[in-house]
C-alpha cells in the first residue's frame, strides 16, 4: 500500500472510531471525577438541615460527598429520637462523573456551572416529631458548594500523577467508569495525602448553599392533607482555612421564611483538625428565641470512609434553650487510603 493509501486508510480508521465510540476522541483527556473525592470535611445532610436536626447550628462550607447515609440518635431532656437521612448527587447517580479534564478545569461560564452541578446533592432525611412522637417528620433538601478551592481535580495535578504512578508500575489505566483505583495493586496513599495537604495550603474560602423544606406526615402522604406544618429553610455557609489545622465557620440561615414566624440564624465558629478527628466551637444567634447557642462538637474518622461525630449544643425550646445531644455515624463516597 502507498504512503498516500495507509495515510487514508488510518484516517477512515480513525473517524470510524470516533463514531463507534463516544468520546474516544478525547480518551486520553476523560477522567472520572469521583476517584479523587478527598477522605476530609464532610459537610451535614441538607435533609438534616431542613430538620434542624445538625449537630451544629453553624453548618459546613465543604463539597459534599456524591453519596452519604446518615444514622443519628438526637437526645433532650424530655426525648429521645432516632433519624436517618440519604444524599446523593444526581450528577454521579446518573453516571455524570466521566469528564473532559480541560473541559472540567475551564473557567468558562460553562465550566464553572458545570462544577456547581457536580457538587449539587438532593437529601431526604426523616425524624420522630418531637411535638408528637406518634407522628414522623420529613426533611427534603438541595445543597451545592459555589467555590471549591480545595478541589484537587482542579488545582492540583493529583490525575496526572495517578495516571503517572499506574503506568510507571505496568498497570492498565482504569476504565472510564471505575471510581476506585486505590486498589490496583500500587500504592497511592501518598499521593492522595500530598494533594490533601496542598489543597489545604490553598487556604481561601469555601461556599455553599443550600434550600430544605421539612413537613409532619400524616396519614396518606399523597393526598393534599397528608404533608402538614410545612417549613422551608434556606443558608449560605462558609469555611476558610488559615492553615493546615484550623478553619474558621460561618453560616447564615433563614428559617421557616414562607411563614409569619420567620426568623434569621446566624453564628460563627472555629474547627481544629487532626488526623483522627476534628474538634469545633461555635456561637449562634437564633432569632427564632432571640437568644446565644453555644455547640461544641468532635467529629473521629473511622475505617472504610466511615466518621462518628458527637455534638453539644443548646437549641430554642418552647420557654427557655433547651439542651441537646446528639451522635451520628455517616458512610460516604470518597478515596479513603
Amino acid at each position: 500500500m502507498s504512503t498516500g493509501g495507509l495515510r487514508r486508510g488510518l484516517a477512515l480508521l480513525t473517524g470510524v472510531g470516533m463514531l463507534l465510540g463516544p468520546g474516544a476522541g478525547l480518551a486520553q483527556d476523560n477522567v472520572n471525577l469521583y476517584r479523587f473525592v478527598l477522605d476530609v470535611d464532610v459537610p451535614e445532610s441538607a435533609g438534616l438541615v431542613a430538620l434542624d436536626e445538625t449537630p451544629t447550628l453553624v453548618l459546613l462550607g465543604a463539597a459534599p460527598k456524591p453519596v452519604m447515609v446518615t444514622l443519628l440518635a438526637s437526645r433532650t431532656p424530655e426525648l429521645l429520637r432516632p433519624g436517618l437521612a440519604l444524599d446523593v448527587a444526581p450528577y454521579f447517580l446518573f453516571g455524570g462523573g466521566i469528564r473532559s479534564l480541560s473541559g472540567y478545569r475551564s473557567n468558562s461560564v460553562a465550566g464553572r456551572l458545570m462544577r456547581v452541578l457536580t457538587k449539587t446533592t438532593l437529601s431526604v432525611a426523616v425524624v420522630p416529631d418531637a411535638r408528637n412522637p406518634d407522628s414522623w417528620r420529613v426533611g427534603f433538601g438541595l445543597r451545592t458548594t459555589l467555590h471549591d478551592p480545595h478541589d484537587p481535580v482542579l488545582n492540583s495535578p493529583l490525575p496526572e500523577r495517578v495516571a503517572g504512578a499506574l503506568a510507571s508500575h505496568g498497570v492498565a489505566p482504569p476504565g472510564d467508569a471505575e471510581e476506585d483505583v486505590l486498589e490496583r495493586g500500587v500504592d497511592l496513599s501518598a499521593l492522595f495525602a500530598e494533594a490533601l495537604r496542598t489543597m489545604r495550603a490553598r487556604g481561601d474560602i469555601r461556599i455553599s448553599a443550600g434550600w430544605g423544606v421539612s413537613a409532619r406526615v400524616e396519614g396518606d402522604v399523597l393526598s393534599a392533607d397528608g404533608l402538614t406544618d410545612t417549613r422551608h429553610t434556606f443558608w449560605v455557609s462558609g469555611q476558610s482555612a488559615l492553615g493546615p489545622r484550623f478553619d474558621v465557620l460561618a453560616t447564615v440561615q433563614g428559617l421557616d421564611v414562607w411563614s409569619s414566624e420567620r426568623a434569621l440564624r446566624f453564628g460563627a465558629g472555629v474547627q481544629r483538625k487532626t488526623t483522627i478527628a476534628d474538634f469545633r466551637a461555635e456561637l449562634a444567634f437564633d432569632g427564632t428565641d432571640e437568644r446565644l447557642h453555644p455547640a461544641v462538637a468532635v467529629d473521629v474518622k473511622l475505617p472504610g470512609c466511615t466518621s462518628l461525630i458527637a455534638a453539644l449544643t443548646t437549641v430554642p425550646g418552647p420557654e427557655a434553650r433547651t439542651l441537646r445531644a446528639q451522635v451520628q455515624l455517616r458512610g460516604y463516597l470518597a478515596a479513603c487510603p
